[in-house]
């Protein structure tokens, strides 16, 4: 163990406190600067709002004074049309609740407007030692006279303001308004957001507050304080109080300050740190040296090795997609072929080659849908996707379909199916179906004599269906030492140059990961010469039932045109002969370009679209052929079944994707979907 000089620690706490020291000082500065700042901002602010209150108070007083000045300069007679006026300067100012005059004597004689004022009509003020007074002593020195905030006569609170009117320089009266100013206050508060205005007038009396002030929740330098001068300098002050709360802005370069000193001692802890770090590195050098070259030798092969494993899965993938295209094609004549030739008159001897040649193909395409399937649950490629189905239909579906197949071998079928097995759920119906099937294939395969037994049986969990199936054979049965590997892949329970069973080792491997995929589990017993038993549970999501669409076998479908593109001339002449079964009389052509000159010369009602040929590929054969026409049904046709194929496919705008080789059942599913609804017999040319 290496062992630290203590100085290196004193060292690297130096350089920490230093720092954190000068992050402090430079955060105190700053937090001062903001300070400052900030009360300079509420100075202005508050300088500014005193001025805008001023400005509104004598703007309102102005529009008395034009009443005084046209009094005056019409000598009384101006009189007459007081009321129009002051109705008018009512209307135009809301901060006047009314608008009165009084004569020399100190009565009122006109009150605008009436309404709600006739206990002040006549009124005589001499009485009134806070009011006459100074009303008195104010209109004799011909001074307007602005009363503190008092309870009126006629209910309410308000400023009285009075204007002195003197005609041929002798006392006339006075044009006296009752004002109330806090809904233009309100005007000018609505600019503050979050801050608040307190004002009293020159005894101390609040008549107007903005967004709920208290001055105790405010710290001192938060607050402005001024006085007013509503009527000018020889009027009475009042007080202004705007009690600034802190903006966003303030809070946002606070919140700043404080994440920089917080940043701040990191940078000092993460500093002294390296120093320290480094210091030991130094005193380490020629031990770390040799660390750090082995580990980058051992960092530089792995990456080597991953480059070359990931080299080797894309080879793989690509192999694999490449060589079931190469594969599917001639497949795809084999299969088209022996359905063609199954339509003939042939010969007892011949039709059993046909039966063997038909079941070699089959045999080689189950092999490379295996492989295929293996491959995509190997890369995570696998997808579960959400259908409704009946899984107690799906089984005897299935059974219907071998059928022939179990009678040819003389294979008795026994179903034990629960009663009332007629619940809906929701779950990728596929691999529920392809399940099953390769159990029940794989017992077809492996029994000679004897029979299958298929036991079925729904429960309810909550809202969810527990699926139980068995399939049990009377075949040969699997060893016991072979038992815990039979779901390994390429494992048979027969190997070797005395094998007799085909297959290539990887049905019962997919299955067992298809299961699991969908959340099930699968076990098997068996015994040697007595046969083997697979049992399968799984659980679904119930869901209301749906009225289904009947499958139609075939439809009289003569009316359509339709052309096929595909540079294989095999592959156009069986999907002709096949399309011929239903009426379908097709053009072919071997290209995509070929296919947009036909489409410019004929419209068509059908389009069936290889994907790899030369010079231009299938996709934008598509895209093509539908801006031309829009109608078009487009259906792709490839050997092609990776998921990207027919993701791009179906980007392009192809209505539908087939594989090849051509499975008939889903090519006329798909054209009764697409076109007529008229049901027809199956044609033979």
């Amino acid at each position: 163990m290496v062992i630290i000089p203590k100085r290196y620690y004193w060292f690297s706490f130096g350089i920490m406190l230093a720092i954190s020291i000068t992050c402090l000082f430079i955060y105190g500065k700053a937090k001062q600067q903001l300070d400052n700042e900030y009360k300079a901002q509420i100075q202005t602010v508050g300088r500014l709002s005193v001025q805008d209150f001023e400005r509104t108070v004598r703007n309102n007083i102005g529009s008395l004074e034009n009443i005084k000045d046209r009094i005056e300069e019409s000598e009384g007679a101006f009189m007459q049309y007081f009321e129009s006026d002051a109705n008018r300067i009512i209307s135009q100012h809301p901060s006047f609740r009314f608008i009165e005059f009084i004569d020399s004597d100190g009565i009122i004689r006109q009150i605008v407007p009436m309404i709600a004022n006739e206990e002040a009509l006549l009124l005589d003020i001499k009485p009134l030692e806070y009011r006459y007074s100074e009303w008195i002593n104010n209109s004799r020195k011909d001074i307007t006279n602005m009363t503190p905030w008092i309870p009126l006569t006629q209910e309410g609170e308000a400023f009285l303001v009075d204007v002195p009117v003197y005609i041929k320089g002798k006392f006339y009266g006075t044009v006296t308004a009752g004002m109330d100013f806090s809904s233009q206050f309100d005007e000018i508060c609505e600019t503050f957001k979050d801050h608040s205005v307190l004002l009293t007038d020159q005894n101390g009396t609040v008549f107007y507050s903005y967004n709920e002030p208290n001055p105790g929740d405010f710290p001192t330098d938060r607050q402005f304080e001024a006085g007013m001068k509503p009527i000018g300098a020889s009027g009475k002050t009042w007080s202004f109080q705007l009690l600034y709360r802190d903006n966003e802005i303030y809070k946002e370069r606070e919140l700043i300050q404080l994440i920089g000193l917080f940043f701040g001692f990191l940078l000092s802890f993460v500093i002294s740190l390296l120093v320290f770090l480094f210091l030991k590195s130094r005193h380490n050098k020629a031990h770390q040296e040799t660390i750090n070259t082995t580990l980058s030798l051992l960092n530089t092969e792995l990456e080597e090795q991953k480059q070359e494993a990931q080299k080797a899965s894309s080879a793989k993938s690509d192999f694999l997609s490449n060589m079931s295209h190469e594969i599917r094609t001639p497949l795809n004549a084999i299969l088209g072929f022996a359905d063609i030739l199954q339509t003939k008159d042939l010969l007892k001897k011949e039709r059993v080659y046909l039966k063997l040649m038909r079941n070699s193909a089959q045999t080689l395409l189950v092999l490379v849908n295996d492989i295929l399937d293996m491959e995509k649950i190997e890369s995570g490629k696998m997808e579960v996707s959400e259908d409704r189905f009946k899984p107690a239909d799906q089984l005897q579906k299935i059974i219907n379909t071998y059928k022939p197949q179990l009678q040819e071998r003389t294979l008795e079928v026994n179903k034990e199916f629960s009663s009332h097995c007629n619940s809906t759920v929701l779950g990728d119906v596929s691999k529920f179906n392809q399940i099953f099937t390769n159990l029940l294939t794989n017992a077809i395969k492996f029994t000679k004599t004897g029979g299958i037994t298929i036991r079925y049986a729904e429960s309810f969990e909550k809202d969810r269906l527990k699926v139980s199936y068995s399939v049990s054979d009377t075949g040969v049965g699997i060893p016991k030492d072979k038992l815990p590997s039979i779901f390994d892949r390429f494992v048979q329970v027969e190997n070797g140059f005395r094998k007799r069973h085909e297959g290539g080792g990887l049905g019962l491997a997919i299955t067992k990961e298809l299961v699991h995929l969908l959340e099930g589990e699968i076990g098997v017993t068996s015994k040697v010469g007595k046969g083997s038993c697979f049992a399968v549970e799984m659980s679904f999501p119930l869901v209301e039932d749906r009225p289904g669409t009947i499958n139609e076998r075939n439809k009289d479908l003569s009316h359509i045109k339709s052309l096929i593109v595909d540079d294989n001339r095999i592959n156009r002449m069986i999907l002709y002969n096949i399309l011929l079964q239903v009426g379908i009389r097709s053009e072919s052509v071997g290209s995509g370009l070929e296919a947009i000159e036909k489409t410019r010369k004929h419209n068509y009602d059908l389009i069936f679209m290889d994907i790899h040929m030369p010079d231009m590929d299938g996709f934008e054969a598509t895209e093509k052929l539908l801006q031309i026409q829009e109608d078009l049904v487009v259906l792709g046709l490839s050997a092609d079944v990776t998921k990207e194929a027919i993701r791009n496919g179906r980007a392009s705008g192809m209505c539908d994707y087939l594989t090849k080789p051509i499975d008939k059942e889903a090519l006329f599913r798909i054209l009764n979907k697409h076109f007529s609804s008229k049901p027809l017999i199956s044609k033979s040319y």
